[in-house]
């Protein structure tokens, strides 16, 4: 009966399987322009050559410079304990870059970084001088023009940032303490007041070869204090935004519904319903038609917070040599109504936005 009962047992057990060996992990490689990218995660490594092709595209496209010659460098990806983000290397005549992957959730600014500081190596090794010289605002310049070049909407950000916040000062720029966006704009500052693409490249790959580009003088003038700040407000103020920000959309806004006019009697601020019983004034008639012409022109900048408010005007003002009065008035109660929204919104966007970087200032 035992013996039954054993071989029954022995006969339902499975054969027992050999343990298979791990699967070797795969590596991965993408070549690029600037260099060969290695790693096991083949999403990480598409981002990373993205960042690479982006860097030779705007040295390529924008200041027309001539591919940088061989050896290609080496760019690794790899997961190390207590490592730097980014460390680049020369290894006998060759640059070898390693992006540390477990350094931070949101690598853009750091594989960015990598390729700034891969070209600007490779650059100073082309010319025979020491791989590592090159200033620190250089590669934080260049690192932003990756991302902007990636990421459009960020120049726009950046700009608009610009005109609202204090400068940072040369020296915290030149030391590399300043932000992202000071970087970026310094450099856009100095390419403005270089002119030709050629002076541009020269001082580029002066610059990565370690040249102070203090040491300059351009147009007869010092890079100091006092050129920055003035480079600096005229670069904002030449370039039109692609798209608005709130404040500018709101500012805006009420620059166009804001109404003084001389009726005779001195100016006057003329609401909505009182520009409408004098809409047969000469002086009121050319004004409308000039502010729905700006309003026509500007409205698709404008901040999709404020749209529904400058819609609402924009129909009040084709409106207005035509409607009835009452027809206007309620339209112009409907713009109102449409902007107090718009101003409530902001407010609660902007709060929502202070107290998330306050968080994340305290977590650092």
């Amino acid at each position: 009966m035992l013996s039954l009962l054993a071989a029954c047992i022995l006969l339902t057990t499975p054969p027992a399987t050999p343990e298979v060996p791990p699967a070797e992990p795969h590596l991965y490689i993408n070549e690029t322009s600037l260099g060969v990218v290695l790693g096991y995660n083949l999403n990480e490594i598409s981002f990373v050559a993205s960042h690479c092709e982006a860097i030779n595209r705007y040295m390529e496209q924008v200041l027309f410079m001539p591919a940088l010659p061989p050896p290609k460098a080496r760019i690794e990806l790899v997961e190390t304990q207590n490592a730097s983000p980014v460390s680049v290397r020369n290894m006998s005549g060759e640059i070898l870059t390693q992006i540390n992957v477990n350094t931070q959730e949101d690598i853009t600014g750091q594989v960015a970084e990598a390729a700034a500081c891969t070209w600007l190596a490779r650059a100073a090794l082309a010319g025979g001088r020491p791989y590592d010289k090159s200033p620190l605002w250089l590669r934080q310049a260049l690192k932003s023009e990756i991302i902007g070049l990636l990421r459009p909407a960020m120049v726009d950000w950046w700009y608009r940032q610009g005109r609202t916040s204090t400068p940072s000062s040369l020296d915290k720029i030149i030391k590399g303490q300043a932000t992202d966006r000071e970087s970026f704009l310094f450099w856009r500052a100095v390419r403005s007041e270089m002119g030709s693409s050629a002076e541009q490249v020269k001082v580029l790959i002066n610059s990565a070869q370690g040249e102070d580009i203090l040491k300059l003088v351009v147009k007869n003038k010092s890079l100091d204090e006092n050129w920055w700040l003035t480079a600096r407000a005229n670069l904002l103020l030449s370039r039109t935004p692609v798209s608005l920000g709130m404040r500018e959309s709101a500012e805006t806004l009420d620059d166009l519904s804001r109404f003084v006019f001389d009726l005779g009697q001195g100016d006057i601020i003329l609401t909505g319903p009182m520009a409408v019983k004098n809409r047969d004034a000469p002086g009121v008639k050319l004004e409308m038609k000039s502010r729905l012409v700006a309003l026509r022109r500007e409205v698709l900048r404008q901040n999709p917070v404020y749209h529904n408010a400058w819609r609402t005007l924009g129909t009040w003002l084709e409106n207005f040599s035509t409607a009835k009065p009452e027809e206007l008035d309620q339209q112009w109660e409907e713009f109102l109504k449409e902007r107090s929204t718009a101003n409530e919104l902001r407010k609660e966007i902007e709060a929502a936005l202070s107290s998330g970087l306050s968080k994340k200032e305290g977590q650092q």
